[in-house]
């Protein structure tokens, strides 16, 4: 039940007093909820593995479409450009139609593209396919960025938010992982043709599966704030009727501005995002010509376990931090620690490839895995941090913003890294950092949302 005493007004409604309308609201979990979040990571993850495929074999897709590497890497660069736009557009769908009929759009839109790429032929004339193919994927990503808080939200209890958010969040980094061990067996035309078809396959299989069950969400709310986000996402602003009145297409459009214009004026919540959008997009874009950046420095199969494993041990440090958080709610320590860690990690790392310190493989591993486990460590602390300090604005509005912001540094990365030798991305990325590690301090650490959970007695 909702104990009312302190219960906000949102909107000029009180919605904990119309939770206790009528049967007093009870809320629990599903088992159900573990199957949603594991189908929403195969989504994430193939869309994020067909994203990088082409990077990660960029020797080869350059020989077998005679096609220019600066070419292959702008395929890369697809991504961001697309999610931009496109993320404002699913931002509002999703606040709109909620998450069963968006997850179905972005697995159809991921299958469509892995197709279209997988259309057999050879040579510059098949290129143009290529980059529609990646534009159907990229068009799919504002939906599996933006959606983990979401899910976390409507499915999971309190203490299990910031886990559920590490799982979807880093589900789309394992999908570059994969990527990059795949690659590995990429060593010819053929087995590129190979790869593709199974990508597709893999694409179909999965939006199969969203098709046949994905539920929008459980029967009964895992909490208080998603049972509250339920009735608000109906009601139009400043509404004094029946506030489960689904709101009109304007409204909707209207809901969604006047929510992201609240969230970029709360200090902390835009000090959070440009601390996360400044390192973690450096690093997308660093990530995908990181076998470049190292060719002078090991061969091209040791450059690609360097990506896999860096991936593999964010994935790690992403899921400890993301159930550290649960039980230890302390964001801005931890953040501070993260990212004053990752700045070393990185100087040490960019002064090994400069060769001021030896280039052992194993300090170099050292160093990447390191990394990798404290710059994805804090990706869902990050995407919480926002939801909390910005509550009760939708998780949607915050994720979105967020990953805007991250894949438009993402995009310079890349177009940096194509106009000046790539290993000048190394020190840009010990840069952002420090300047990510600054900005935290002036966040106040507030935790709303999880205030208003605790009227749950």
């Amino acid at each position: 039940m909702i104990n009312n005493e302190d219960a906000p007004l949102l909107d000029g409604v009180d919605y904990h007093q119309h939770a206790l309308n009528g049967d007093q609201q009870q809320f629990r979990t599903y088992k159900s909820r573990y199957y949603v979040l594991f189908l929403f990571t195969l989504v994430s993850l193939q869309q994020c593995n067909q994203w990088i495929t082409f990077s990660t074999v960029a020797p080869l897709s350059s020989t077998y479409y005679n096609s220019p590497i600066a070419l292959i890497n702008f395929l890369s660069a697809v991504g961001p450009i697309i999610f931009v736009p496109f993320s404002i557009v699913m931002t509002w769908s999703i606040n709109r139609y909620g998450i069963r009929k968006n997850i179905m759009i972005s697995a159809g839109l991921v299958a469509l593209g892995s197709v279209i790429r997988s259309i057999p032929g050879q040579g510059n004339k098949l290129f143009p396919l290529i980059v529609i193919g990646q534009v159907f994927n990229s068009v799919a990503g504002p939906v599996v960025m933006i959606l983990p808080t979401k899910i976390s939200a409507t499915w999971f209890a309190p203490s299990e938010r910031t886990f559920s958010t590490a799982i979807g969040t880093l589900s789309n980094f394992s999908g570059s992982a994969i990527a990059f061990i795949v690659s590995l067996y990429a060593v010819d035309g053929l087995h590129l043709r190979y790869l593709l078809f199974a990508e597709a396959t893999f694409s179909i299989l999965i939006f199969a599966a969203v098709c046949i069950y994905f539920p929008e969400k459980p029967p009964s709310p895992p909490s208080a704030t998603s049972f509250i986000s339920d009735i608000k996402s109906q009601t139009p602003l400043g509404s004094s009727g029946d506030i489960y009145q689904p709101q009109s297409l304007l409204q909707s459009w209207k809901t969604l501005f006047v929510s992201s214009y609240q969230f970029m004026t709360n200090s902390s919540a835009a000090i959070v995002t440009i601390a996360v959008a400044l390192t973690s997009g450096t690093y997308a874009g660093w990530s995908a010509v990181l076998t470049e950046i190292l060719l002078d420095v090991y061969t091209i199969e040791q450059g690609k376990m360097f990506g896999f494993y860096g991936i593999l041990a964010g994935i790690v440090g992403g899921l400890m931090c993301g159930f550290a958080h649960d039980r230890f709610h302390n964001f801005k320590k931890i953040l501070l620690f993260l990212f004053a860690i990752n700045t070393i990690i990185y100087l040490l790392f960019s002064l090994m490839v400069d060769g001021y310190i030896p280039r052992y493989y194993w300090l170099g591993q050292l160093l990447n895995v390191s990394g990798g486990w404290v710059i994805n460590g804090f990706y869902p602390i990050i995407y919480e941090a926002a939801v909390e300090v910005s509550y009760p604005i939708p998780e949607s509005i915050g994720t979105s913003i967020i990953s805007i912001l991250l894949n438009v540094v993402t995009f310079i990365a890349i177009m940096v890294g194509s106009v000046v030798p790539v290993y000048y991305l190394n020190y840009f990325l010990v840069a952002t950092s420090l300047i990510s590690f600054l900005l935290i301090f002036f966040v106040k650490e507030e935790y709303k949302r999880s205030k208003n959970d605790n009227l749950i007695t």
